[in-house]
């Protein structure tokens, strides 16, 4: 069996050859073609890679040139882009902030008030002016509602001393103007007045303030005066006496009640001091005004009154004065001026004695005689 197989693949060997000749040939051939086609083709790659690295290392070079121009040409709009970028990213990245809400209360106060003249008296009438304030910055207060009282009602709003307001702005004031009248019972000194406030804020919450007001009663200082006046005329070195009559007219007691005269010419030599007036009493306050010896003319001047009420406040009276200064006239001169107005006073003197020497002479020789007359008629 071996041997046959052994034959049978020798025989393979020598004839199978001779039959594949020409197929090998063709293979051989086909081999060959497609090996040239390679070297070719490998020698057009190498040629084109080489062309291929020349152009793209051109391009690389004039882009290269041509981005340095840009460079240098066009520094700011390349700096704008890469901020404008800069914000975008910016923009992207920022996180919104968280809002908060103010829950702060909203104040409304008084920040100042005033009463005419200061006081009031018992059976007065006056204006309280209120200056309230809204202490928020931010926070408007609305639907307000004011309201003023007395707890002993000694002093009373004329009306009914209540008041509406729409808003008051953040930080802005408003003035209310109250008519108050004190009764005629009224206690003299300090009284306490109440201001209630009622507001509420943008989200209708509702606040309510309090205040307290103070308002003096007192009984008003009342003075008059007579006898505040000088003589038509005064003489030089001369003195007058000058009486002024002080009367209080108010229902409480005066303090350091006392007069002044500044006036060109006389000298008063100081104050005259009177003190102290009770209600309804009056009083006289003297002063001896010495006539300067230089100065003639008219002059004028003031006669001040002053006193003090139970507060320690003071007051003043005025009154403008004035006067004539007459020259001093010496006897002597009198007389003289007398001689010259009559400059035959002799003559009158004259006559005169003459008269009455007559006179004197006459009327007793002539009730001697009578008397002797009757003498003589009664004998016979």
């Amino acid at each position: 069996m071996k041997r046959i197989l052994i034959s049978l693949i020798c025989l393979s060997v020598v004839i199978l050859p001779c039959f594949a000749t020409d197929d090998s040939f063709e293979i051989t051939e086909a081999i060959t073609k497609e090996n040239a086609i390679a070297s070719v083709s490998k020698n057009s790659s190498e040629k084109t890679a080489e062309i291929t690295t020349e152009d793209t290392t051109s391009e690389t070079e004039a882009i290269t040139t041509e981005n340095n121009a840009s460079a240098r040409t066009e520094p700011v709009k390349k700096s704008e882009k890469q901020t404008e970028k800069a914000t975008e990213a910016d923009a992207v990245t920022e996180v919104p902030e968280e809002v908060t809400e103010d829950n702060s209360q909203p104040r409304l106060m008084v920040v100042s008030y005033e009463i005419e003249d200061g006081f009031i008296s018992p059976e007065e009438t006056k204006i309280l002016t209120i200056t309230l304030k809204n202490m928020h910055s931010e926070k408007q207060v609305s639907n307000i509602k004011l309201a003023l009282s007395e707890d002993s009602d000694e002093i009373r709003p004329t009306g009914m001393g209540t008041k509406y307001i729409d808003t008051i702005g953040a930080n802005k004031y408003y003035t209310w103007s109250v008519e108050l009248k004190a009764v005629h019972t009224a206690t003299i000194g300090e009284h306490k007045l109440s201001l209630s406030c009622e507001y509420e804020d943008l989200n209708g919450s509702a606040y309510t303030a309090d205040d307290t007001l103070r308002i003096e009663v007192r009984q008003p200082a009342l003075l008059d005066f007579d006898g505040a006046k000088l003589p038509v005329k005064v003489v030089q070195e001369d003195t007058i006496t000058v009486n002024i009559n002080l009367m209080n007219t108010g229902k409480a007691p005066l303090y350091n009640c006392k007069v002044d005269f500044d006036i060109e010419g006389l000298d008063s030599g100081g104050s005259s001091f009177v003190g102290e007036l009770a209600p309804q009493e009056s009083a006289t306050a003297n002063a001896n005004l010495r006539i300067d010896s230089e100065l003639t003319g008219k002059v004028a001047g003031t006669i001040t009154i002053s006193y003090e009420d139970s507060f320690g406040e003071k007051y003043e009276q005025i009154k403008e004065v004035g006067t004539k200064i007459e020259k001093k006239v010496i006897k002597a001169e009198k007389q003289e001026e007398k001689e010259k107005k009559n400059p035959l006073w002799w003559l009158f003197l004259l006559g005169g004695l003459i008269l009455g020497g007559s006179l004197g002479f006459g009327i007793p020789f002539f009730i001697n005689s009578s008397r002797q007359r009757k003498k003589d008629e009664a004998r016979l």
